[in-house]
């Protein structure tokens, strides 16, 4: 048996989980051959989210370089680290880990708690909740764009969990 088939596990285990119970998590896509395919991953802890990010993903996901391997999870631990002492914004910390990750064809498209995927004002954030909207709200023609992307309130987190749960590209 190799080593993938648990790390493999892990990460299927992640996949799917509901982000009001597993609160921290990053949304994976697939950039192999332009197939842009995607899935939420979802953990208890910030740790086990960046453990996930610096592990999981490249043992899973690499050749078998392990000199690579090693170097980028030195550089992923660092940049990870930087997020616990709020060193990069949002944008900046993406860019970093998926220029990281770019020989693995991946990116992630968001990082952090659900809390913060509620409120984020990155690009595909505010793109992921205006999706959200126009799939549950019945009447979105009088509403702006602004609107759609807007933050979702506690009121409306459930359902916005519940979407996450099934949201695949």
């Amino acid at each position: 048996m190799t080593t993938e088939s648990p790390l493999l596990n892990t990460l299927e285990a992640a996949q799917g989980k509901n982000p009001l119970e597993f609160p921290y998590g990053f949304f994976l896509e697939d950039e192999y051959n332009g197939s842009a395919g995607g899935s939420f991953f979802w953990y208890t802890t910030e740790a086990e989210m960046h453990h996930a990010i610096q592990h999981d993903l490249l043992d899973v996901l690499s050749d078998d370089n392990t000199q690579d391997k090693d170097v980028v999870k030195s550089e992923i631990a660092v940049v990870l680290e930087s997020v616990l002492k709020q060193e990069h914004d949002e944008q900046e910390l993406l860019d970093t880990l998926n220029a990281l990750l770019i020989d693995i064809e991946v990116q992630i498209r968001f990082l952090g708690s659900f809390d913060q995927l509620r409120k984020s004002k990155l690009d595909w954030c505010r793109y992921l909740r205006e999706e959200y909207r126009e799939d549950y709200l019945e009447d979105i023609d009088d509403l702006t764009e602004k609107k759609l992307q807007a933050s979702i309130k506690k009121p409306d987190q459930e359902n916005f969990a519940e979407f996450i749960l099934d949201y695949l590209l």
